[in-house]
């Protein structure tokens, strides 16, 4: 199991310094108020719930995360991010090996007193993500770094808040489906099938998923397959093969999904995002 202390040693927390020892400054950022810090994880590894006396931006530049805060349970990849603040209690849980990024920010540098102090996904664009490693990497100068930093801030703060995001169902019967079908989308059993196997009614089930994702069981399914396309495109899979691999019999009606989900054919998204 990873530890906090995992993280922040494989990251810029120990090049901290204060502020009166930083020299000159650009705009108002300094090593004592952000550090980023980046560490490759396991498929199955995670954070047990923790805080931060920072507030934390957490982004997988690769793989998957399940993110917990609450009542609320996010699956995400790298075109959105996690914004949790200072105090709040989360968790986190690796689906896919891959690299976790994570600025930390004094809580003084919002980017407002209001609404910032909860829990929330933010759309990343890919200048986010690509200013994020850019930081997570030693040997920048300080004057870099600061200037870096000033940018990402602008771009969070000015990012919207998604509500696109795959969330996963509350009741920990939906949420056995839920994670079974992220782990196997082409199985294409319905819902009475899959309340069956948990000992429940469709109905039960119907309304966790409804009740904890704000979309039925169905709409849920077609959101989650094509969560799970995103990650095997950039992992550079073929279309066709994707389409199979997430329960479409037929590739032009995959396309035709995907193209209604995010703007763009698979193929398109795909070499967009390998290029950032």
């Amino acid at each position: 199991m990873l530890t906090e202390d995992t993280v922040v040693s494989r990251g810029e927390h120990s090049d901290r310094v204060d502020a009166a020892d930083s020299g000159p400054r650009v705009r108002q950022w300094t090593f004592a108020e952000f550090a980023v810090a980046s560490t490759f994880v396991e498929s199955g590894s995670g954070f047990d719930r923790h805080r931060h006396e920072e507030d934390q931006l957490a982004w997988m530049a690769s793989g998957s995360v399940e993110v917990s805060v609450g009542t609320d349970r996010w699956h995400l990849r790298r075109d959105h991010a996690a914004w949790i603040p200072t105090g709040v209690l989360h968790e986190m849980r690796f689906t896919e090996p891959g690299e976790l990024v994570s600025a930390y920010v004094d809580q003084r540098h919002r980017p407002s007193p209001v609404g910032w102090d909860r829990a929330r996904v933010l759309t990343l664009d890919p200048l986010g993500g690509a200013l994020l490693r850019y930081l997570a990497r030693g040997g920048r100068s300080e004057a870099r770094r600061q200037e870096t930093f000033a940018l990402l801030s602008d771009l969070v703060a000015e990012a919207p808040v998604s509500h696109e995001v795959v969330a996963l169902p509350q009741d920990p019967r939906a949420r056995a489906i839920a994670v079974a079908l992220l782990a196997a989308p082409h199985d294409d059993r319905d819902l009475e099938a899959w309340a069956a196997e948990v000992g429940v009614s469709a109905k039960t089930i119907g309304r966790a998923f409804v009740a904890d994702t704000g979309r039925t069981f169905r709409e849920w399914r077609v959101r989650a397959r094509l969560h799970v396309a995103v990650g095997l495109l950039v992992q550079g899979s073929p279309v066709h093969e994707v389409a199979l691999a997430v329960g479409y019999d037929s590739v032009s009606s995959f396309i035709s999904a995907f193209r209604s989900r995010f703007g763009m054919t698979p193929a398109a998204y795909a070499g967009h995002h390998r290029r950032a």
